[in-house]
């Protein structure tokens, strides 16, 4: 259905102008201010942008402890302290030979946001008041051994069912909606065989240290390009395995049966039964690289949600090699990501190859990062499954494609079309002992369906300049503004602010 368009109001122009540009100078005045008071910085004091700090030599003096600020308490802690003081309560002997101690805990996170956009995702602008709260309970029982249970009472996880009130709607639903309900988001148990039958292994020598895993929980790998979603599903995994040259290989399995959702928002659908996931992750670690290999199979009796697909990933990451110490500290990760689609190529799957790259460093003397993270799509490559609320596979690559999963706002540019060449180049800066940061990105795609060198031709190329502002307020707060302005070729150009508040408690 086509969208509804509505005139725009005086009122929310000034609305708009005026809150992309208190965004945008509070992080200019924060910028320059903080810059203007250190030292031992270069081209022109603006750099690094944050905070430097001396590089000292390590003591030969013995110095005293440091005791820890005072831990902010949770909601409820039950049978003992999370990270608290104190002596260890009396366990339970389980059979098997474990003990448990169990201790329950009860925390959360509330977020709301004013934001108002027009970006690639909806037509028109919107601009809202939304909220959403996360509620977890986690059974602890041993350090490997737990259950986490968490519910959404304000937001049913999609784009348009979030408890908000809304000025401006593309989808003409001014007014308020309320989404009051209980949406279970999470709820799973893990643990380690060895740790619940230690009998089975008292010397430590025997192959049963197994980590396993059931329930609704989060499947997520090659940092989310891949898969990266809440499903139904069991895995078990092998850690601590060795070879030759390698330090440490983990081998994941894992099967789903439920909540495999597939597209982007506009045409997201659910696999039904069925049908099913299945999974085989794979890391090695040798003495400069971490490589990933990771083989998902998604079986689609019925075809109704795309058909069967092959996914496919190979990642290789690189941390903190430094080739001039006195300038920088680099990190590096490459990946290649494929999908083959068993059937003909459809919006759910399709045939194709995104290949990124994300090169990071810290300027010597500063925690800040500059990062630039280029990437090229062969076709059209489509994720395994996503949840509904994230961003899509280039979400991972920049903020101006990543969601911030709350309301209706989706990204600044598309984070789904995989047919383009594309790079997002930012610099974080951090002050007040990590408390404060501010993020700067430029980003743009070139569509590639035509000649990546033509300027001719109708396409969808883009570019956005986003900026992020976070500031954290005493233990439990945090507060954070966006702004950006985007170039969408062939479409009316996107603009956008947000100021959110966050609690966790």
């Amino acid at each position: 259905m086509a969208p509804i368009m509505k005139k725009q109001t005086g009122r929310n122009d000034w609305f708009r102008n005026s809150t992309l540009a208190t965004v945008l100078t509070a992080a200019i005045a924060v910028t320059v201010g903080t810059a203007a008071d250190s030292h031992a910085k270069s081209l022109f004091g603006l750099y690094p942008l944050g905070e430097v700090t001396p590089v000292p030599l390590l003591s030969d003096k013995a110095l005293p402890y440091v005791v820890p600020q005072e831990r902010p308490e949770l909601v409820v802690e039950a049978g003992c302290k999370f990270l608290g003081k104190g002596n260890i309560p009396q366990g339970i002997n389980i059979p098997g030979g474990a003990v448990w101690t169990p201790c329950l805990w009860v925390f959360g996170t509330w977020r709301a946001a004013m934001q108002t956009y027009e970006s690639v995702g909806p037509v028109g602008r919107n601009t809202e008041l939304v909220t959403r709260l996360d509620l977890f309970a986690n059974l602890q029982l041993t350090s490997t051994e737990k259950c986490i249970v968490g519910v959404a009472p304000l937001d049913k996880n999609r784009f348009t069912n979030f408890t908000r009130y809304s000025w401006e709607s593309h989808q003409g639903e001014e007014g308020g909606r309320s989404e009051l309900g209980t949406f279970i988001r999470t709820a799973f148990c893990e643990g380690d065989l060895g740790s619940l039958f230690p009998n089975l292994d008292p010397k430590g020598t025997k192959f049963v240290d197994w980590g396993f895993s059931v329930g609704r929980q989060r499947i997520h790998f090659q940092e989310g390009i891949m898969i990266n979603d809440f499903l139904d599903s069991v895995g078990i995994v092998r850690n601590n395995m060795h070879a030759p040259g390698i330090s440490n290989i983990r081998a994941t399995a894992v099967y789903s049966w439920g909540s495999i959702d597939r597209g982007a928002p506009s045409n997201r659908q659910r696999l039904n039964q069925p049908g099913g996931l299945y999974g085989l992750f794979l890391q090695a670690d040798d003495p400069t690289t971490t490589w990933g290999l990771d083989i998902i199979h998604v079986d689609d009796d019925d075809n109704f949600a795309g058909g069967d697909s092959v996914n496919i990933g190979i990642s290789a990451s690189q941390r903190s090699w430094t080739p001039w110490s006195r300038l920088a500290s680099f990190n590096t990760a490459y990946r290649i990501n494929a999908s083959i689609a068993d059937e003909t190529d459809n919006s759910l799957s399709s045939d194709g190859v995104l290949v990124s790259a994300e090169i990071s460093w810290t300027p010597h003397s500063s925690d800040d990062v500059v990062y630039i993270n280029p990437f090229y799509g062969f076709d059209r490559f489509t994720q395994v499954s996503r949840e509904p609320v994230v961003g899509g596979p280039l979400a991972p690559l920049g903020i101006s494609f990543a969601s911030p999963s709350l309301g209706n706002h989706l990204s600044e540019l598309s984070g789904f079309n995989t047919q383009v060449a594309g790079i997002a180049i930012g610099y974080q800066a951090f002050w007040d002992n990590h408390r404060r940061n501010l993020v700067l990105e430029l980003a743009g795609l070139k569509d590639n369906t035509r000649n990546i060198f033509s300027t001719d031709g109708d396409g969808t190329d883009a570019a956005a300049f986003t900026v992020q502002f976070q500031q954290a307020i005493g233990q439990h707060v945090q507060l954070q503004l966006d702004g950006f302005v985007a170039y969408l070729e062939g479409r009316d150009n996107g603009s956008g602010a947000r100021a959110e508040i966050m609690v966790q408690f």
